[in-house]
């Protein structure tokens, strides 16, 4: 287990576990379309990488079919139960989860497809993570993540600017790459692989109840404890219960639809990229 790993910002336990539920349901429509176009298809035997609460290994299921298989693997043990009984209650009997860091992980058998969503940003190396992953892909077998590009942003002090500052900045002292999205070229080419195909994509919602702004509250509850830890400017002012109204009024004033994190996806196959 990296030291990224032991140290994740957010915590593990069932709020957290709901957090990434609601994550997933947000980033669900971006999420399916760059394994499509990587080329996830019926049949393909898929390992996702971080699995948490089980979501991205739901997808893939349902993308794979029942000629196809899906691999969770995650260092979070409470996340993998859940995971466990949500994919049996959703009655899914082609994925299977494996409780182990990417360091000691051997798959049985070589893999046709190597995915993840939010989960290189935490290892220590990316590149060196990935690299010894790949040595079970098979040849033509693709690659496809994405990852974050988190900036604190700028301007006049507002709610917004606070949570979001607080979200990035304790993210980024824990550890995390927080940028690594247009990275992710560097991270595949260091990791033997192709260069890939990129994209940016970005969550827009001009709903006045847009799930995002319970979502980015959702996210500051979580790392707050830590952000205070760190000093993070502001940190201990923010009111939890306050922060989703206050942020959508802020953005209705200003006459903007309510925004995601910045993210890029990037993907390719082994022996050549897809262009």
């Amino acid at each position: 287990m990296s030291a990224l790993e032991k140290q994740y910002a957010l915590g593990r336990s069932p709020e957290e576990y709901g957090r990434l539920r609601r994550q997933a349901e947000i980033l669900k429509p971006m999420t399916r379309r760059l394994f499509a176009e990587a080329g996830i298809e019926p049949g393909m035997r898929v390992l996702d990488l971080g699995s948490g609460a089980g979501d991205i290994c739901m997808l893939l299921a349902e993308m794979v079919g029942s000629g196809g298989s899906v691999i969770g693997l995650d260092i979070d043990q409470g996340a993998l139960l859940q995971a466990q009984e949500r994919v049996a209650d959703a009655g899914l009997l082609n994925v299977t989860f494996v409780h182990s860091d990417f360091a000691h992980y051997a798959p049985k058998a070589p893999v046709d497809a190597i995915v993840g969503r939010l989960v290189l940003m935490y290892q220590d190396d990316p590149a060196r993570a990935l690299t010894k992953l790949t040595e079970y892909l098979r040849p033509g077998g693709v690659v496809a993540f994405l990852e974050p590009w988190f900036q604190s942003p700028s301007g006049p002090d507002s709610t917004t600017k606070t949570a979001i500052t607080c979200m990035v900045e304790t993210l980024r002292r824990s550890g995390a790459h927080v940028d690594l999205g247009p990275r992710l070229h560097r991270v595949l080419l260091a990791a033997g692989l192709p260069l890939p195909n990129m994209r940016f994509e970005m969550v827009v919602d001009p709903r006045e109840d847009s799930p995002l702004y319970d979502f980015i509250a959702d996210t500051v509850a979580q790392l707050l404890p830590k952000a205070i830890e760190y000093g993070i400017p502001g940190a201990d002012k923010l009111d939890v219960s306050s922060i989703a109204g206050r942020i959508r009024a802020e953005m209705s004033a200003a006459g903007y639809a309510m925004m995601g994190s910045p993210l890029v996806s990037a993907w390719c196959s082994k022996g050549g990229a897809d262009n």
